[in-house]
């Protein structure tokens, strides 16, 4: 089973560590029995809601300077879901996320659902490729920041979580905390 991530390069960060990130999450996932697969702003385009999604995430950064600071980040964020849109659907995750133990067997217990995420900023997601598009339609309808910060995926789409243990057997190593991402990515990987 595929899993995908979504890469596009922001010009304030580190792209040698961004690979070793994304080499790092190859290899834990490939471990666990998955076909990662790594798609881009070429995917993203081929989306019919690409070119909507963009005027959107255009006025986000007129609206508050944290934003402003950020809006390369914010746009990665919505645009891989225009991504997995085209790509037909499935499992993505960030690309700073460890598989310590997830297995597509394990995985495919939870998509007999037609949505499953995490809470928070979303770090791993299940879609249908229909449904998909509906969360696209979503955005474009909903209010995609609030009080000046992005609000969470989840919480724009009204869903609960619903990934149980799922979630216990993946890392989600993030930019926040201190160190190099890709080197704690490494460490919980071969201490799993």
């Amino acid at each position: 089973m595929k899993i995908n991530a979504y890469y596009h390069s922001i010009p304030a960060s580190d792209q040698a560590e961004e690979f070793a990130c994304a080499n790092w999450w190859k290899t834990s996932w490939t471990a666990n029995g998955w076909e990662p697969l790594m798609l881009n702003r070429s995917h993203a385009q081929a989306s019919s809601f690409y070119g909507k999604l963009q005027q959107k995430l255009a006025g986000l950064a007129l609206s508050s300077q944290d934003l402003v600071a950020r809006i390369a980040w914010h746009h990665t964020r919505f645009n891989r879901w225009c991504a997995l849109h085209a790509a037909g659907g499935g499992w993505m995750s960030d690309y700073d996320v460890v598989n310590i133990d997830l297995t597509p067997v394990e995985a495919k217990k939870l998509m007999d659902k037609t949505i499953l995420i995490n809470e928070g900023p979303a770090y791993l997601f299940y879609v249908t490729k229909e449904h998909c598009g509906n969360v696209l339609k979503k955005f474009l309808m909903e209010d995609l920041s609030e009080s000046g910060k992005i609000r969470p995926e989840i919480e724009i789409l009204g869903l609960e979580p619903e990934m149980g243990t799922l979630l216990e057997r993946v890392v989600h190593v993030n930019t926040r905390g201190d160190g190099n991402r890709s080197i704690r990515m490494k460490e919980i990987f071969q201490n799993k």
